[in-house]
């Protein structure tokens, strides 16, 4: 395939990303403790919500992923209209979440529960063809990164809630230490105006190369998509890999609320926090490519990953009262795994590549469908932070006055987890089988593959 992506393709694609992560990144963050604080709503129900949500995920991503992969490509491509078919619901069902109707607890709960899947189901419709379109936009190996650092950025940008909440919605200006649910709900109101304007530009600016479509298989049978993938070691690792990596971004920035504002008392450092953690990334984003052709991946991760894993026991083990080092501590925690999370989606291809490669089938949709179930399930890790903080005794009405027992407990809560979650990584990574010199030769070895199917197709 001889055609470059554009600058126009590229910012197309990223943009996507930052429109989807504008409500994404409230979910995570704030959903928890708008249920705890707002509505009333107990920590194990909130997480038992979280946990149901999930469990759907479990029948709705296979389904969503056969669907998508069935789909015939029309005038607009094959997965690029799902940006607009499901953008504008999604950011709809973003504001449904977080709109109080009533002050009934019962209901609340219902309703909370309810909107909240439905974000979630949209979302899936809306995830698993946008992923799929990196994968038929370019088959090269350097694009395939580009685009995944892209992402990366996109998601990045889509974060800005993360920077200004803490001080919109939060009462009392950059110290306030309780949430306003007013406040809340106007900010999503505009941003859902902003993921609806995003997606449009997302639809005209990106592209899929009609060459690498005639190679995705529209024949699915999922019984036997399934059974392939959990044969493939390099699939299960990553697929692994990529839920425990988005785990651990939501359960720190949940956590992070509480121990912002109840640990250290000073809720506005969850916007230092925020530009602390996505700096080593920044760092990165130059170099990734060179990196990648030096060492190649599953190196630079294994170093990444024990760095972290250092950073992450320390904050753990020292149990520091002074913010900044724990913020210092932060720094490295993310440059750790800052490599991962920019490349994550292009290690998402090279597994779908994997699976191509050793069953000769294409089903770049289906099998992305299955990495993001995985995702999901890292979410539904993340969603252990209410009800850990429950456990531990929080209070929803000793705002600024915790026990010290409970303010010890969030401190655990918040560095202790996040050092298993990391330890676990480590270990995936030294199983993943894709090394430099593996990816390379799978590379040039399908790229014969497809270059003899189109030509078989051609005859």
């Amino acid at each position: 395939m001889k055609d470059k992506l554009s600058a126009k393709n590229y910012i197309g694609y990223t943009i996507c990303d930052s429109a989807n992560n504008l409500a994404f990144c409230v979910m995570g963050t704030y959903l928890a403790t708008y249920c705890t604080d707002i509505l009333g709503i107990t920590g194990a129900v909130v997480t038992a919500i979280f946990w149901i949500a999930r469990i759907w995920d479990a029948i709705n991503d296979p389904m969503m992923g056969t669907i998508v992969q069935r789909k015939k490509p029309g005038k607009g491509g094959k997965y690029r209209p799902f940006i607009l078919w499901s953008g504008f619901p999604l950011a709809v069902s973003a504001v449904l979440v977080y709109s109080r109707l009533t002050d009934n607890l019962t209901f609340n709960t219902i309703y909370v529960a309810a909107t909240y899947i439905l974000y979630g189901m949209i979302y899936t419709v809306m995830s698993v063809p946008y992923g799929s379109l990196a994968m038929v936009m370019t088959d090269k190996d350097n694009e395939r990164s580009n685009l995944s650092v892209c992402r990366a950025i996109g998601g990045g940008f889509g974060n800005i809630p993360q920077l200004l909440f803490p001080i919109l919605v939060m009462t009392g200006g950059g110290d306030g230490q309780q949430m306003d649910g007013k406040r809340l709900f106007y900010a999503m109101c505009v941003v859902a105006v902003a993921m609806m304007l995003i997606y449009i530009l997302s639809y005209r600016w990106t592209e899929e190369k009609p060459e690498l479509l005639q190679i995705s298989s529209e024949e699915v049978h999922i019984t036997s998509t399934l059974k392939d993938i959990l044969k493939d070691r390099a699939f299960v690792t990553m697929s692994l890999i990529g839920g425990l990596v988005i785990a651990i971004q939501l359960y720190i920035n949940s956590a992070n609320v509480y121990l912002f504002k109840d640990f250290y008392q000073k809720s506005g450092f969850g916007t230092i926090y925020l530009v602390i953690s996505y700096l080593p990334m920044a760092i990165m984003i130059p170099f990734a490519n060179k990196m990648i052709r030096k060492w190649g991946k599953k190196a630079i991760c294994v170093a990444g990953f024990s760095l972290s894993a250092a950073a992450s026991l320390v904050a753990w083990l020292g149990h520091f009262q002074n913010i900044w080092i724990y913020i210092v501590l932060a720094f490295f925690v993310n440059l750790g795994i800052g490599f991962v999370v920019l490349e994550v989606w292009a290690m998402c291809g090279d597994i779908v590549d994997h699976q191509e490669w050793v069953t000769g089938k294409r089903e770049e949709a289906t099998n992305y469908a299955v990495f993001t179930f995985m995702r999901k399930m890292g979410q539904a890790l993340a969603a252990i932070v209410p009800l850990l903080i429950g456990a531990i005794g929080y209070d929803k009405n000793a705002i600024g006055a915790q026990s010290q027992k409970v303010l010890d407990g969030i401190y655990t809560v918040s560095t202790f987890v996040p050092f298993l979650m990391i330890l676990a990584m480590l270990g995936l990574i030294l199983l993943y089988p894709l090394s430099k010199k593996k990816t390379e030769q799978m590379q040039q070895e399908l790229q014969a593959m497809r270059e003899a199917k189109l030509a078989a197709d051609g005859e």
